[in-house]
């Protein structure tokens, strides 16, 4: 199982492109990690959003959001480097947001860190 949490901050990404964006993230863990089929590792996307006047960045509303997944273990640093950029660049080509407007990691499902 792949799990990604999207932590974003209030009426920054509408629920209208939640469901694509959700996709993008499931299409680049299948396609980047090198799996066939859905069946074979299947992708969950959660959102949680901030409600608006709780997230700052410099003194200022932040409009940042937070792309956090576990992968499974053993995923070496390029295929990992590959995988975060490719959700970035889709997150924003789909959002409209910039690139320093999120951040995209992802870590060995049984870190415990």
């Amino acid at each position: 199982m792949v799990d990604f949490q999207c932590t974003v901050q209030e009426g920054q990404i509408p629920e209208a492109l939640r469901g694509e964006l959700a996709v993008a993230i499931e299409k680049a863990c299948h396609e980047v990690l090198g799996l066939e089929h859905a069946a074979e590792m299947p992708v969950a996307v959660e959102w949680i959003d901030i409600p608006e006047g709780f997230g700052f960045r410099g003194g200022q509303p932040s409009t940042t959001s937070l792309v956090r997944g576990k992968i499974p273990d053993g995923c070496d640093r390029e295929t990992r480097a590959r995988l975060l950029m490719r959700i970035g660049d889709e997150w924003c080509r789909i959002s409209g947001k910039k690139q320093d407007e999120v951040i995209v990691s992802a870590r060995d499902r049984s870190w415990l860190g």
